[in-house]
């Protein structure tokens, strides 16, 4: 495991930090997009006994509505780089009685190495934006849906961010947050890209899409945005992005809108699913 994730600080490729801190906030984004993920399982189908990897795991809260829908006959295999936050989630679900659910420690690469295995359903949300190369990725992800099962991904188009009236704390934060996202290589498209990436990857068209977005008060989005600085601050002071006096000025910023009555508008969090072909007998 790479030094830095073990000691729960960033490692080389990864945008966010690995702290604490960040998992709260993970776990907030995750309640935020509970409803659009679970209409998303519901559209595609996914139901009692089915079998499925949520690559990317996280917090584990996707593995969780999983679990909801196939019931104890199904079967829920989460993967995710960092163990420690992996852990924590299975404990949390094999608490609350989610005992069909199970975690890998790996990578995407690391899906060629589950013996045999193949999925009624391979999942992934927010997890294309922060590989090397997605498309490899999604060519490794569809090898392990059985024929007649679905991959379905769920990325953010961040491009949408913005607010009525202008609050100049929050061009900052879009500033500095896809500032590092560029500095890093990664993708702050990747929503829109979703259905080309997919037939680039030789999957094929995606059989639906979705689109989804919030209009928040500014009280409830300076919250997840002042988390989101928090966490891309030590690889924005590291690369120039922005600097300990203007980081200070942005706290001291977000923290004063808080009390105006002005609405942001959310990245839009992008759904992309593909029914895998059956195999013809021969």
């Amino acid at each position: 495991m790479n030094t830095d994730l073990a000691t729960g600080g960033q490692d080389s490729s990864y945008v966010m930090s690995r702290t604490s801190e960040e998992y709260g906030r993970l776990r907030r984004q995750s309640e935020l997009l509970e409803s659009i993920t679970a209409s998303v399982l519901d559209r595609v189908g996914l139901c009692a006994g089915m079998s499925c990897l949520d690559v990317g795991s996280g917090p584990g809260e996707v593995m969780r509505l999983m679990a909801e829908r196939v019931g104890p006959a199904g079967r829920i295999v989460g993967i995710d780089v960092d163990g420690k936050l992996g852990r924590e989630a299975l404990s949390v679900l094999m608490s609350k009685g989610y005992g069909q659910c199970s975690f890998i420690e790996g990578n995407v690469e690391s899906l060629e190495q589950i013996d045999g295995d193949r999925f009624d359903l391979v999942f992934a949300r927010l997890l294309l934006m922060h590989l090397d190369d997605p498309i490899l990725g999604l060519r490794r992800m569809y090898s392990r849906v059985k024929p007649g099962g679905r991959i379905v991904v769920q990325d953010y188009y961040f491009l949408t961010m913005d607010s009525y009236p202008i609050v100049e704390a929050l061009a900052e934060f879009k500033k500095v947050f896809l500032g590092v996202f560029d500095k890093m290589g990664r993708e702050t498209r990747m929503g829109i890209k979703l259905p080309g990436f997919f037939i680039e990857a030789g999957i094929g068209a995606p059989d639906g899409t979705d689109v989804t977005g919030f209009l928040q008060p500014i009280r409830v989005a300076a919250e997840m945005s002042t988390a989101i600085y928090r966490s891309v601050l030590p690889l924005a002071l590291k690369y120039g992005v922005t600097t300990e006096e203007r980081s200070e000025w942005f706290f001291e910023e977000i923290r004063k809108v808080t009390e105006c009555e002005f609405y942001v508008l959310s990245p839009l969090l992008v759904s992309a699913w593909r029914e895998k072909p059956v195999e013809n007998e021969s």
